[in-house]
């Protein structure tokens, strides 16, 4: 099992002892023992612990879930569960339930804003502007330029 911060610690502006929130997403109540003293959260709660707090809650209420999902269908004695070591077919699945638990700590991300004024496509039609023409003629003679440097070169050279 891999250990993980699912709140970022060392960050300058925020202290590893800031408050953050924590949700019991399981269907019993969550006890976590720190320094000795029990930390309890009632099933369906959220209670507001140390940021430090709340990254050992998650990973260990993660771990308690999946063991009790693999323990459902385990055939043995209660020596044998005791003993068995669980593994986490998919880690990630284990950090996507430990997120579902700090969520609260997240705002949503905000949505862009409508733009106030009309972008300048949607005010001019492309079909409607005119292009210019995509040939110079010669006054002279009756020769086609792409280019106004292309007919100033036929006239210097043609016509001085």
């Amino acid at each position: 099992m891999p250990n993980f911060l699912i709140l970022p610690q060392g960050i300058e502006e925020e202290s590893d002892d800031t408050p953050k929130k924590f949700t019991n997403i399981d269907k019993e109540d969550f006890v976590q023992t720190w320094d000795g003293k029990p930390y309890v959260v009632k099933a369906g709660e959220t209670g507001i612990f140390p940021k430090y707090l709340v990254n050992v809650m998650a990973s260990n209420l993660a771990r308690k879930i999946y063991k009790r999902e693999a323990y459902a269908a385990f055939q043995g004695t209660e020596l044998e569960k005791q003993r068995a070591a669980v593994r986490f077919v998919n880690p990630e699945e284990e950090v996507k339930l430990a997120k579902l638990m700090v969520a609260a700590n997240f705002p949503e991300e905000p949505k862009p804003a409508e733009p106030v004024m009309p972008t300048a496509e949607t005010v001019i039609d492309k079909s409607q502007v005119e292009t210019p023409p995509q040939t110079f003629n010669c006054d002279k003679c009756e020769f086609k330029a792409k280019t106004k440097a292309g007919l100033a070169a036929h006239r210097r050279i043609k016509h001085s």
